[in-house]
């Protein structure tokens, strides 16, 4: 995949815990690329025409998207329903799910960065 965590970004409304989670992620990432999917990582799911497969709600819904504070899905260059979420404590998901199936073919969860401690 040519792309990162970093599509989080393009979330619009991003406002303060969750915005800052998602920052503070996509610096973590950035520093461990090794657990991020890469170019050379590509899933690939189905050549099945779309017609055949489950909904985005309905991906959504098996992914628990209703778990996290955000979401952001697309499908993917490999032709799954691809996730990336935010929970409340600040992990990071990237999931991919088979279009049909709707079954995770891969999931990589990256913990949030502990917290800094208070200047005074």
């Amino acid at each position: 995949m040519t792309h990162s965590f970093f599509t989080l970004w393009s979330f619009s409304g991003l406002r303060g815990l969750a915005g800052a989670a998602l920052l503070c992620c996509g610096a973590l990432l950035a520093a461990a690329p090794a657990q991020a999917s890469s170019a050379t990582e590509k899933v690939v799911c189905t050549d099945a025409p779309r017609a055949q497969w489950i909904s985005e709600a309905q991906a959504r819904e098996r992914f628990r998207a209703q778990d996290y504070v955000l979401v952001k899905y697309k499908v993917s260059s490999g032709n799954c329903h691809e996730f990336y979420a935010v929970d409340a404590q600040g992990t990071v998901v990237e999931s991919y799910l088979h279009p049909i199936t709707g079954e995770t073919v891969r999931s990589t969860r990256m913990p949030p960065l502990p917290s800094a401690p208070a200047k005074h």
